[in-house]
């Protein structure tokens, strides 16, 4: 086993040939991490620049230097927020439906049986922040397979 020899400020230090090597694949590593590091810097910068301009040019586009106020509505201001990538305001919405459903193979032995077994078993369920304040189960028909 090669041993290499390095003076670094005054001191001798010694490395075998696969310390050498995993500190040449460790430095080439972190040159291609601060490579990757100084790209995505430099993107978020000019999204930086890019989201000034929006804020500035929707602000000054409203400014009346006669005024201490500046007028605008939520239409305008989600407008910004989706110029910049921003969450936009949200309103609460209310949305009434219709849900038309099969279920198939019920095993009962009449039809009332398999209605009661829909009514009882079916269900509905809104994932997220919404709320399902009310809803019914109106079957149609029922017939035997």
């Amino acid at each position: 086993m090669e041993i290499i020899y390095t003076d670094k400020d005054g001191n001798t230090v010694k490395f075998t040939e696969e310390m050498a090597i995993a500190a040449i694949t460790e430095r080439d590593e972190l040159r291609v991490s601060l490579s990757d590091s100084q790209d995505r810097s430099t993107r978020y910068y000019g999204k930086l620049i890019t989201v000034r301009e929006h804020v500035f040019e929707f602000f000054n586009s409203r400014y009346d230097s006669s005024s201490d106020e500046i007028e605008c509505n939520v239409d305008e201001v989600n407008e910004l927020l989706g110029n910049i990538s921003a969450e936009q305001l949200k309103k609460l919405w209310t949305v009434t439906g219709t849900i038309n459903f099969t279920v198939t193979n019920i095993p009962a032995s009449n039809d009332d049986e398999a209605s009661d077994y829909v009514m009882n078993e079916l269900s509905v369920d809104v994932s997220g922040d919404a709320d399902l304040d009310d809803w019914t189960v109106d079957i149609s028909d029922t017939e035997q397979q």
